[in-house]
């Protein structure tokens, strides 16, 4: 199924660290706190907001999982935007491996790749996948009216971001996820603003 994105411009958040990122979990629909440094993250994010041109004409959308939540309440206070929950940009489904480690599902300590953490998201037992996971971020950017500001997570912020910029699977399997950042996506091309240094921007 094509989908060509023609909507309004979105900032796009990543939660801060947790405490399963810290200890290479993968969490899904389940959830753990932000640590100190998570919501240092979250703090930066509030920063580059306040530096954007406009941005009091923006909506704000979350995911309802917890972690979120905290991300949203710190980040979005500096710009004065209170964010309406929306089930349809919470994290994939992970299934059974939720809240397992990359060597509790491999059984190696060999380190890996991005791309592969985010493939056991994708093809985990009893999870969403894949299609249903770019289905329902379909219809969330099909709804958007307005321009955004969303606070979600890893996975389902690489299949926005892949949908916008019209990216194969594999390509979105490789996308970078960090925190303490903001992804700023319109029309095909994404800018990342980060708290050191000018946004760059990619196409």
């Amino acid at each position: 199924m094509s989908f060509t994105y023609s909507g309004p411009r979105l900032l796009l958040l990543r939660h801060g660290e947790t405490e399963w990122n810290r200890q290479g979990r993968l969490q899904g629909r389940k959830n753990s706190p932000l640590t100190d440094l998570g919501r240092a993250q979250a703090r930066q994010q509030g920063e580059i907001l306040k530096q954007i041109n406009g941005i009091e004409r923006f909506d704000a959308v979350c995911s309802p999982l917890g972690r979120a939540q905290e991300t949203a309440r710190i980040a979005l206070g500096p710009v004065g935007k209170l964010p309406r929950l929306d089930p349809l940009v919470a994290e994939i489904n992970a299934g059974a491996w939720e809240g397992k480690t990359y060597r509790d599902i491999v059984g190696s300590d060999d380190t890996f790749e991005d791309s592969e953490m985010m493939r056991l998201f994708l093809t985990a037992p009893g999870g969403e996948g894949f299609d249903v996971l770019r289905g329902r971020c379909a219809a969330f950017l099909s709804e958007l009216e307005r321009p955004t500001i969303l606070v979600s997570h890893s996975v389902t912020l690489c299949m926005i971001r892949g949908l916008i910029r019209g990216l194969s699977q594999k390509d979105i399997e490789a996308l970078d996820r960090p925190q303490g950042v903001v992804y700023d996506v319109k029309m095909g091309q994404e800018t990342l603003w980060s708290p050191h240094g000018v946004p760059t921007t990619c196409a």
